[in-house]
């Protein structure tokens, strides 16, 4: 099955006919209109969290500290209440490990060393922040979201309000990959005929960043003036179509 990942980094020739305007330097340009540097907010307690010269498994830490973030949350605790708890720092190290296979090992030890644990709680209690600052009650860790044709069920990262984010704890810049990957999920989501996100967003705990826009407006100014509602069926019957799978090699 492929992944909408895939889908998003490849098929560039549906991608073109569908948002011809997508191009490097509209993509330079929202990076740069769009960024919100939540250090700058008012009273923020939100903080850049640099890599540590300690820290080798940097794709294990950033999905240990989405997990201990999504722990957190759905425990209605604080990720001050998490640290000293080990059960629950096993409880989240054990979901992350199970998304990345290659780090499960025979023992169940957690392979993290001191300095990644430490940083990963660091960048889980930005979470803390980035949510409190939005003063919303309808916050969803990984929803699922519906698949179609050759595309199974996906999650996505994080939910608030009417704000889809795609979380990126990562050191680049948004690409447009990412923004494909996001159209996606939303895309998916119409589908069901219920309209769950008018704005999408990346988050980013780890540079302490965040970008949030109106799907409309995007769609609109990368497709070449196409309503929203036409970029989504277009990306659905793309999915729905056959032989892209088998055709297509990764």
């Amino acid at each position: 099955m492929i992944s909408e990942k895939n889908i998003a980094t490849n098929f560039k020739g549906f991608w073109n006919e569908c948002l011809p305007l997508l191009t490097p330097a509209f993509v330079r340009v929202f990076n740069e209109a769009s960024l919100d540097d939540l250090t700058e907010r008012p009273s923020t307690k939100i903080i850049r969290v640099p890599i540590s010269p300690y820290v080798e498994k940097h794709d294990l830490v950033a999905e240990f500290s989405f997990q201990l973030a999504k722990l957190a949350h759905e425990s209605s605790l604080w990720i001050d209440e998490i640290r000293p708890d080990k059960k629950k720092i096993k409880e989240a190290y054990d979901k992350t490990v199970s998304f990345l296979q290659r780090y499960k090992n025979d023992d169940g030890e957690i392979v993290l060393c001191e300095e990644e644990i430490n940083e990963s709680l660091l960048i889980a209690e930005q979470y803390d922040y980035f949510i409190d600052m939005q003063k919303s009650s309808e916050v969803e860790f990984s929803p699922a979201i519906c698949g179609a044709g050759f595309l199974g069920v996906c999650k996505a990262d994080l939910s608030i309000d009417d704000t889809l984010y795609e979380v990126k704890t990562v050191s680049r810049n948004i690409s447009g990959q990412d923004i494909k990957q996001l159209l996606i999920y939303l895309a998916l989501q119409f589908s069901t005929g219920q309209r769950r996100w008018t704005h999408a967003g990346f988050y980013n705990p780890r540079k302490a960043q965040c970008f949030r826009f109106s799907v409309d407006h995007l769609i609109f100014r990368t497709s070449g003036g196409k309503a929203t509602s036409e970029l989504f069926s277009d990306i659905i019957d793309f999915l729905g179509s056959r032989g892209v799978e088998l055709d297509t090699a990764f």
